[in-house]
């Protein structure tokens, strides 16, 4: 056969007009791709306004007028040629605060990928039975006291000055700040925590001795961060177990917020798995 048609055939049967073909086909898809990449080229889709559109009215409470919107959109496209010719000049490199924000918005997306299931009762008492100590409730005291504070005269003698003092008080007295010196905090602490009395005493005689002095009358003096005080203790309630009952928001809170964080660590993990840290110190860890 000859003619056009077996001419094209024997044409399109040669090994060079394949390589043409397939540079040619090549060549349209790099260009493509090169337009689609190119960081100077910036593409406003309709999708692209539509979400500018959808931020403003949720921040303004209604759409944006066509005005308005063009505005947005102009601004838009004025922030993205800044974000685009910095990441050009490579701004975003050795730049702690660029490298904290986008490990921030990194960990908001891991922590978004899967919400954890409600649990069930039974989660939520097994959950509760493995960590009883997080649910203890914490001894409490509520008491008074009179500060002496260290002067001149040293230890011994603000520690005497408090002793004379204690030998004069009545039994029915249950505050007397006037009797001592001038102290820089509260004189009176209700149904205080052992955390909240180191805070402000120190890990001293005083924050142990409120938990062990007797109840209902003047005692010491004990030391503290401060001097010497003497103390009335009013009330004081031990620690112990809540139960679940009484705290099930809490409890509910913590399993989720646990089963949370193990789903964001098997989510890390598994990016993690691409990566080869190389520590020249010890050597390669995968």
């Amino acid at each position: 056969m000859t003619g056009p048609r077996a001419g094209l055939r024997r044409l399109l049967s040669e090994p060079l007009t394949h390589f043409v073909i397939l540079g040619a086909i090549l060549f349209a898809c790099g260009q493509i791709y090169a337009a689609r990449t190119n960081v100077f080229r910036i593409e406003i889709t309709p999708a692209h306004v539509a979400q500018l559109s959808h931020k403003y009215a949720l921040q303004f409470g209604g759409p944006p007028d066509p005005r308005t919107l063009d505005r947005l959109v102009r601004d838009d496209v004025h922030d993205e040629i800044l974000f685009r010719q910095g990441m050009a000049l490579k701004l975003d490199q050795d730049d702690e605060i660029v490298r904290r924000r986008i490990v921030q918005k990194e960990q908001f997306l891991l922590q978004n990928l899967s919400a954890p299931a409600e649990p069930t009762d039974a989660q939520l008492t097994a959950y509760y039975a493995a960590h009883r100590d997080l649910y203890a409730a914490p001894p409490r005291v509520t008491f008074s006291h009179i500060y002496f504070a260290v002067g001149p005269g040293g230890d011994a003698a603000a520690e005497a000055r408090a002793k004379a003092v204690l030998a004069k008080l009545s039994t029915g007295t249950t505050r007397g700040p006037e009797l001592g010196d001038a102290f820089p905090d509260l004189y009176d602490f209700s149904a205080f925590e052992p955390e909240q009395v180191e805070r402000l005493f120190g890990h001293t005689q005083l924050s142990q001795a409120v938990y062990s002095a007797p109840v209902g009358r003047w005692s010491g003096p004990f030391r503290s961060a401060y001097g010497w005080h003497l103390i009335h203790v009013d009330a004081r309630a031990a620690g112990g177990q809540a139960p679940l009952s009484e705290i099930a928001d809490r409890v509910r809170s913590d399993y989720l917020q646990a089963a949370s964080d193990r789903a964001n660590a098997q989510a890390f993990d598994k990016i993690a798995r691409r990566f080869t840290v190389v520590r020249q110190d010890v050597g390669t860890r995968p």
